[in-house]
């Protein structure tokens, strides 16, 4: 039983790893659509695509190869990673959702006290969903690959010496 335990974590981490993947591959194509769809006449357009691009390839680079070690059990930086970008997306969608529920009850107008409770909202969710899910994340790391404590960025354990040169 504890053996398909560590066989179906691995496989769920191995899931996220590969969702990693392909998610720094869509951010690296919408920052190549970004460069591509410039339009030459608008100003904002010529100021904030190159910016937004930019963003984007650093956010590729930081999904795409922290994901790959993941995948071969080697780093597991990236949980931290999607953790925060769980709850970002969380974030925003409770905003937008605020955002709705506060025009449509004009809670601007019914005072301060609840406007600010209904406001601090989201900020209680990102910081609910971030720690739930760094927790979640790394009692999955822990089922799969054993209860020693694994290195966030622990590196493959290869052949080679302590110049790099390799063994044998």
């Amino acid at each position: 039983m504890a053996q398909q335990k560590k066989i179906i974590a691995r496989l769920v981490l191995q899931g996220i790893s590969i969702l990693g993947i392909l998610l720094g591959f869509f951010c690296f194509l919408r920052a190549i659509s970004l460069i591509f769809s410039i339009q030459r006449d608008d100003l904002n357009d010529i100021f904030f695509s190159p910016i937004f691009s930019v963003i984007m390839l650093v956010l590729a680079s930081f999904l795409i190869y922290p994901s790959y070690l993941m995948l071969r059990g080697k780093s597991f930086a990236v949980v931290k990673g999607f953790s925060a970008l769980l709850a970002l997306i969380s974030f925003i969608l409770a905003t937008r959702f605020v955002l709705f529920f506060s025009t449509t009850l004009d809670i601007e107008k019914k005072g301060r006290l609840i406007e600010f409770i209904v406001l601090l909202a989201p900020l209680l969710i990102l910081v609910l969903v971030y720690r739930i899910s760094v927790k979640l994340l790394e009692r999955l790391k822990q089922d799969a690959y054993g209860p020693e404590k694994i290195s966030e960025t622990q590196h493959s354990t290869d052949d080679s010496g302590p110049d790099g040169s390799m063994k044998g």
